[in-house]
Formats: structure tokens, sequence, C-alpha cells
């Protein structure tokens, strides 16, 4: 596509263009909205991927706008008492004083008959 900043109030002002190439994104609509762009494509001159495209523009920009200065929540703090207790991981414990990770490491081992991988902890 020539343009990929297409904006709807741009189909409105110019003319029906020829098709131009474009790269196919496979993806699933509902069926009322496909009956919605067959509708725009009626009462605007433009195609379906341009009006899919200027849509898609719109709504790309306006969730810009909203998130600006938006910043993830900080993790939260887990107190020392409630870490898993292998030397260097931060996570809070599930289980015999690990974390779900090094937890489902040491059964893992322990089922295969190896021995533990978990040998080096901040109380040894």
């Amino acid at each position: 596509m020539r343009d990929p900043d297409l904006r709807l109030d741009e189909l409105l002002q110019r003319g029906r263009r020829k098709t131009e190439p474009m790269k196919l994104l496979n993806v699933k609509v509902p069926a009322s909205m496909l009956e919605r762009i067959d509708r725009l494509t009626t009462l605007l001159p433009a195609t379906k991927s341009e009006i899919v495209v200027a849509l898609l523009n719109e709504g790309l920009l306006a969730a810009e706008k909203e998130l600006q200065g938006w910043r993830p929540p900080p993790k939260p703090a887990i107190p020392k008492e409630r870490r898993c207790t292998v030397k260097g991981c931060d996570r809070e414990r599930v289980a015999k004083g690990l974390c779900a990770t090094h937890y489902q490491a040491q059964r893992r081992a322990v089922m295969a008959g190896k021995p533990s991988p978990l040998i080096e902890t901040e109380a040894s």
C-alpha cells in the first residue's frame, strides 16, 4: 500500500483508486464487522483493504493517545522470609522453601533418580 498511514478522512476526500499489491494478513473478523466494512466500501470510494487499514490506523492512534505516559505498576516486593531459598532467586516460595520453578526442577530430578540440582541454597 502506498500510504500506510491512511486515515478515514482521507478516504472520504479522494476518488477511487486502482488496486495495489498488499501483504495478506489472515485474521478472524466477526461477521457483523465484515458487513459494516462492506457497507463502507459501497459508501466510500475505497477498497476493503484500504478501509481496514484506515480503521486500524484510527484505532491505533486512539490507543497510543490513551496509553501515552502509562507505565506498568511496579512489581510487588516480596519479603525476604517469603523468597525462594535458592541463591539469587527473588521469586516467592511455593513449597519446601522453593519457588514454583525450582520446586518443579527438584521434583523432576528426584523422580529421575538424579541428585537435586539445587544443592547451593542461601542456607548453605
